[in-house]
């Protein structure tokens, strides 16, 4: 795919044919550009609502159709294993249908995978419609991302990847207040239904405003066992991570798994190399500013959905908040990103990029760290405060990590580079969040383990505890003899949920020292970016 960049220009007579991008702004005008912007945007909001819209359901689906906990992971792993790879077909897509009926198409997938999920009756058709929702939510990334820079000049493209950016973290926030209140108030099914009707604008406004096929040669086909290959390999390795320690990780189906990932890695690299039109042109990585870009967004993307996995995981399990009451923790983030979005836009295009990047990363590293500091204490304004100041690095990082990192591609690349660059973002989240799942249950049993065998007749606490609930059993009018058991059994409680705070705290450490390694490359973007650009 080819970007055209004298779109933006008046009409004039030339002696070649005008591209279908050009036409789109001679019968529009200037506001064309606009039209396309909420076009794409709605579609990124409405498909970005079902990456964690439905983590809010799942105790509930779970529930609903008795899944175990290794059954359940696979509504979010599945998801995030459709949605890296299909990053890297929507390239193929818009060059042979074109950016209109991609775009309009995937939204039909899309609304087809809601309705069969939201009117699931069993474990396996819902395990299907989300990784059917998960790869369109993949597709639409990169073909909104192209979109957005054929309508915008090299000038502008700031403010079009601040857009873009909003629209990957304004769902995220938004989907956790709206399915709070339809769990609460509905029932699970709705999460599925929600975005439905924005589904059904944006399928208008694609038809209408997004341009037809360019007529520029033959179409090579997919690249279908490069795609196969790197789809098995990515699913491999997080069904691993995601039961290394539920199977023991040295047992035979984690080795396997890990084994059968490592070989197709190596097949998949070998194949694009060889192939003629590859799924993903390694050539790409050879832009020391695409590489660092790369590796920006992967980490961040780590970072950011581990935090969107741990925060809720928390306020439930620790806190006891109602859906609806974690909801609300993120409207302060939403505020955020609202008020910053369009400044990150104007500011990218006049600064180095690491003058917005740097500070917002210094600000999500304080906010999960004071997260990091929570246990069942804590209040509500202390960290919807916490989740606000982690919000300022989704308005400041993505914008120009993706700005800088296309613009260092010639143009013939673009294509490949915007599905590639969201492709790491995906891929990142996808790794930080099932290693965050298998961390979370290691450092359980870790401090449980710890906790137990501090329980000694000699420790001052352990005694004091004891008596504590041997004196509040005798209050409620359980007889002496089964005073002792209760309070072991109360014990036992206070230690589990402690083992289980002391795992989060971990885990909200272990994002920050992700946060903290981003900055070597955010730097170092900035200054190959320029170098590329001069």
């Amino acid at each position: 795919m080819v970007a055209h960049y004298n779109y933006y220009e008046a009409p004039r007579s030339r002696p070649i044919p005008m591209t279908e991008v050009e036409r789109m702004f001679e019968r529009y005008g200037p506001k064309y550009r606009w039209l396309v912007t909420l076009t794409v945007l709605l579609g990124l909001v409405a498909l970005g609502m079902s990456i964690t819209i439905v983590n809010v359901a799942t105790p509930y689906i779970k529930g609903q159709f008795g899944m175990s906990a290794s059954q359940v992971q696979w509504l979010s792993t599945g998801f995030l294993a459709a949605t890296t790879v299909s990053l890297l077909i929507a390239p193929w897509l818009v060059r042979r249908f074109g950016q209109r009926y991609t775009y309009v198409g995937l939204l039909t997938v899309f609304v087809f995978a809601s309705l069969l999920g939201g009117l699931s009756t069993g474990m396996t058709t819902i395990i299907m419609a989300r990784i059917i929702q998960g790869a369109m939510t993949g597709v639409i990334r990169p073909v909104a991302l192209e979109a957005l820079f054929n309508v915008f000049p090299p000038g502008s493209r700031g403010m079009a990847t601040a857009m873009y950016g909003m629209s990957l973290g304004l769902p995220l926030t938004l989907a956790s207040v709206v399915g709070g209140y339809l769990i609460e108030h509905y029932n699970w099914r709705y999460v599925f239904y929600i975005v439905l009707p924005i589904c059904g604008v944006a399928m208008v406004m694609g038809w209408l405003f997004l341009p037809d096929r360019e007529n520029s040669g033959p179409v090579p086909r997919l690249d279908w066992v490069g795609a196969a290959t790197l789809f098995t390999s990515i699913f491999a390795i997080l069904a691993a991570i995601a039961n290394g320690q539920r199977w023991g990780w040295y047992s035979s189906d984690v080795v396997t798994l890990v084994v059968i990932s490592g070989a197709l890695a190596v097949f998949f690299v070998a194949w694009v190399r060889l192939h003629p039109a590859p799924i993903l042109d390694l050539e790409i990585f050879k832009s020391k500013g695409f590489l660092a870009g790369s590796i920006v967004l992967f980490l961040f993307g780590g970072a950011f959905y581990g935090v969107m996995y741990l925060l809720p995981q928390f306020m439930d399990q620790v806190l006891g908040y109602s859906p609806i009451t974690s909801g609300l923790l993120f409207t302060p983030s939403t505020l955020v990103l609202g008020v910053l979005v369009p400044l990150v836009g104007r500011l990218s295009d006049r600064i180095s990029s690491y003058w917005l990047t740097i500070p917002g990363l210094t600000c999500a590293a304080i906010g999960v760290y004071r997260m990091s500091l929570a246990d069942w204490h804590v209040s509500f304004d202390s960290l919807a405060l916490s989740m606000a100041t982690l919000s300022v690095a989704m308005a400041s990082v993505p914008p120009p990590t993706l700005s800088r990192s296309i613009s260092a591609l010639p143009a013939r690349l673009i294509g490949y580079g915007s599905g590639a660059i969201n492709f790491a973002l995906q891929l990142g989240g996808a790794f930080g969040t099932v290693s965050l799942v298998a961390m979370l249950d290691r450092r359980t049993l870790a401090h449980g383990t710890a906790i137990v065998h501090a329980q000694t007749a000699g420790n001052t606490a352990t005694r004091s505890a004891m008596t504590y609930f041997s004196h509040a059993a005798s209050h409620l009018g359980v007889s002496a003899v089964y005073r002792g058991p209760v309070a072991r059994y109360l014990m036992g409680r206070v230690d589990t949920a402690w083992a289980t705070i002391l795992a989060y705290q971990d885990g909200f450490l272990m994002v920050v020292v992700a946060l903290l390694a981003i900055m070597p490359p955010a730097f170092l973007l900035s200054r190959w970016g320029q170098a590329a650009n001069s």
